[in-house]
């Protein structure tokens, strides 16, 4: 799969490029500024996932699930098929 590029301007403060340029390889540069911009964007998605699905699940709507023990209980259940064997043979000790 082939990634589109788009070439942008952008404004940095000085003293911010400044360090950028005298902590940073200068070809890695732009895949720090890249790496951080993603990094910024997945938070905000996650944030705004958050503000959106605040209070759908509630105490009144999952009475079961009232107290860090019975989250736990579940939580234990949920998990009970869950696989234990190595996915790799080299995980195995024995």
């Amino acid at each position: 799969m082939t990634m589109a590029f788009t070439h942008i301007d952008v404004l940095f403060p000085a003293d911010l490029l400044e360090e950028l340029n005298r902590l940073a390889p200068p070809d890695k540069r732009n895949d720090i500024i890249v790496t951080a911009t993603a990094d910024y964007v997945h938070k905000l998605k996650t944030l705004r996932v958050l503000k959106e699905t605040g209070g759908a699940w509630s105490t009144e709507s999952h009475p079961e699930l009232a107290t860090p023990e019975e989250i736990d209980d579940w939580l234990t259940g949920l998990r009970a098929d869950w696989r234990t064997e190595p996915l790799w043979p080299e995980e195995s000790h024995g």
